[in-house]
């Protein structure tokens, strides 16, 4: 709940429930790649900056708000 509530805490108006369709999670590892390919994961996880343009990627892409927790979820 509290990482939640930090993810809203840091810019986010509101967030979807994360339903995901076959579409949104080919979107999503296309997006992963890219910012794996971009440097966005050093080591063993993505950095802030990777996970900010993971959330904005994802929203641009399917129209859909996802927070850096639901996305990590799907990631893990």
């Amino acid at each position: 709940m509290l990482n939640v509530l930090k993810d809203i805490m840091e810019g986010l108006e509101y967030f979807d429930k994360a339903a995901w369709t076959k579409e949104m999670l080919h979107i999503f590892c296309d997006i992963c790649i890219k910012a794996i390919d971009m440097g966005m994961k050093p080591n063993t996880h993505f950095d802030k900056k990777g996970w900010k343009f993971l959330i904005t990627s994802f929203k641009e892409q399917t129209g859909h708000a996802f927070i850096k927790t639901q996305l990590k979820n799907k990631w893990d």
